[in-house]
């Protein structure tokens, strides 16, 4: 039952996530020419951790460990986990990462907080996707021993695109592209909790130096509906 549940959602990654050019509803989309969108929510960040510059929004790596009460910006936007909805983000990271868990990421959110991440994080020394795309690793009939999977981190260079977040079908899918050549590449996904209020997106940055400043800049922020539900 396993093996066929995960070729399932392999079969709808190929044929749905990434193509939604059908039917579209942009729910919010802010570029971050000259100032942020009103709809915007600063939670926890003082004035000098963020900034517009040159068409594109800056933000300090906040340094402390990362936890749900972390500082964020965060949109709210109304829509069901059964729904086909993608936020996008571009991430570009100004100063290198130097620290053990610095990362810095696109979330979706509930009233409780953050409950699914896609992230560049520092991870034994190099820049990855986060979290990581499961790999199948055991013997036959062994598919449905967590145990039987390793976890593939992918460099996070700026080639592969832009951060994804794809919510169908009471589950969330960590996505990232297109690439220059139209790719996508396809990584964690779960369940998530269907009947949560204050459903949204955030943008967080975490782990950074206490006695330096680093700095990542997000671009091109956009929530899409797909009018095919």
């Amino acid at each position: 039952m396993h093996r066929i549940i995960t070729l399932s959602l392999a079969a709808f990654l190929c044929l749905v996530l990434g193509q939604l050019s059908f039917g579209e509803e942009v729910l919010f989309e802010d570029k971050f020419e000259g100032k942020l969108s009103p709809k915007w929510k600063i939670v926890g960040l003082k004035k000098e951790d963020y900034r517009i510059k040159n068409g594109e929004l800056e933000m300090r790596v906040q340094p402390g460990e990362k936890t749900k009460d972390s500082p964020m910006l965060k949109v709210l936007i109304p829509f069901e986990a059964k729904d086909n909805v993608t936020a996008s983000v571009d991430l570009t990271i100004v100063d290198k990462f130097t620290e053990p868990t610095e990362t810095a990421g696109l979330y979706l959110i509930n009233e409780s907080g953050p409950e699914f991440r896609a992230e560049k994080r520092k991870l034994n020394g190099l820049l990855v996707f986060s979290p990581a795309k499961p790999e199948f690793i055991g013997k036959q009939g062994e598919d449905g021993d967590p145990q039987q999977y390793a976890l593939k981190f992918w460099p996070a260079n700026e080639s592969f695109g832009a951060l994804q977040i794809i919510v169908s079908s009471d589950r969330a899918f960590f996505q990232v592209g297109p690439s220059k050549d139209g790719k996508y590449l396809n990584l964690f996904h779960s369940a998530i909790i269907t009947d949560r209020p204050g459903r949204g997106f955030g943008l967080r940055t975490c782990g950074g130096p206490a006695d330096k400043e680093h700095w990542v800049r997000f671009d091109n922020f956009r929530v899409v509906r797909d009018g095919r539900n």
